[in-house]
């Protein structure tokens, strides 16, 4: 039995199962599969902001959500370095082997510490095995001075080697910028695209999806979808009922083009008890006494298997055939797929095994079946 699983297993890596991602970024490029993103906060390299998060996930009752490559000092201290030698590359392999197919990178300017690991990854020699993609974001509050180059800058990335494109060879873009979206400098930016030979898939990241396409696709957005979803429920489960039925099911109603996003959870406890400067004190979670409870691995797995099947299931709404998850690494959000520091120091990888079991399942079959 064991040699008949391990030829299986074999015979799958020789027909591309696992493979890396193809011209157009989804596992084998067929029709019938959806390209499988995750959103990448990165706080954790560096910087005045690093310093920050080090204080919201110093208290010992959260560092059972650190980052898998931080270190503890003591009870109340914590060290997060993430752009040590190798981090990028170890993130990498985790979440290839998991069967994520891109990473949507959060674009701030140049300059910015938040900016160190999409550098790190474009200078990675082992970029190929996951493909990527930007969220402008901060960009677009670029000073006059400095919009230009930010501009071209953003332009230039999503000619990169690698950048994730739908729907035959569209780049796929996220705007992520509040409701104060200056959309003069997005029409700008989506100009400069076009004049650089490039058709791209534009997503503006709300809150609903109705309203939200309605105000926005005159603008030249093709598509919405969202960011995260905050909430007070008691349970994980509402929270996903509520994502499910709020913007999903929202956005088949409305008749809008959209992505959906799946949530990993959402608890700002960290941020309530140690406010950050970005997020002002008089925000309403600072008054909430009920987060959602923390995700369980399977439960995070199955409702992503939902929005794969939604996405199938419904091709007039999703004709990107994307989704997004939120997220990577928003740790002391409460919304998280990358591994945390476990007890024993080592990674917790829970989250991305659950995960590889829905978009590697023959995969991860033939694995079990090899230990058995």
């Amino acid at each position: 039995m064991k040699t008949l699983m391990l030829m299986a297993a074999l015979f799958l890596v020789a027909a591309g199962e696992g493979a890396d991602p193809g011209p157009e970024g989804t596992r084998d490029c067929g029709s019938e599969r959806v390209a499988v993103g995750a959103i990448r906060w990165d706080a954790w390299t560096g910087g005045k902001i690093t310093a920050q998060v080090e204080r919201t996930l110093g208290p010992e009752k959260y560092h059972d959500r650190l980052p898998w490559f931080a270190e503890v000092l003591d009870e109340d201290r914590v060290r997060i370095n993430g752009a040590k030698k190798g981090v990028m590359e170890k993130e990498i392999d985790m979440a290839a082997q998991a069967g994520l197919d891109y990473w949507a990178f959060l674009v701030y300017p140049k300059a910015s510490p938040m900016t160190v690991a999409l550098d790190q990854y474009l200078a990675s020699p082992k970029r190929k095995r996951i493909r990527f993609c930007v969220i402008m974001h901060n960009t677009f509050k670029a000073t006059s001075k400095h919009w230009p180059a930010e501009r071209d800058r953003a332009v230039a990335l999503l000619k990169e080697p690698g950048y994730q494109t739908v729907l035959n060879g569209r780049p796929l873009v996220y705007v992520f910028a509040g409701r104060d979206l200056p959309f003069d400098r997005f029409i700008e930016f989506r100009a400069a695209v076009r004049k650089a030979g490039l058709n791209p898939y534009c997503v503006f990241m709300g809150w609903n999806p109705a309203s939200d396409y309605r105000r926005v696709r005159k603008k030249g957005f093709d598509a919405v979808s969202a960011y995260a979803m905050a909430g007070s429920q008691a349970r994980f489960s509402d929270l996903v009922r509520a994502v499910e039925t709020r913007y999903w099911q929202a956005a088949v109603k409305g008749k809008v083009s959209y992505v959906p996003f799946v949530t990993s959870g959402w608890d700002k406890w960290p941020r309530k008890d140690n406010p950050v400067s970005w997020e002002k004190k008089g925000q309403g979670y600072h008054k909430q006494k009920v987060f959602p409870s923390r995700a369980k691995p399977q439960e995070i797995a199955a409702h992503l298997k939902r929005g794969v099947s939604f996405v199938k299931s419904h091709p007039g709404t999703c004709a990107a055939r994307a989704l997004i998850i939120y997220a990577w690494n928003e740790y002391d959000e409460g919304g998280w797929i990358a591994p945390t520091r476990g007890a024993d120091g080592r990674p917790d990888t829970s989250r991305l095994d659950a995960i590889r079991k829905v978009l590697k399942p023959a995969r991860s079959k033939a694995e079990a079946g090899e230990t058995r």
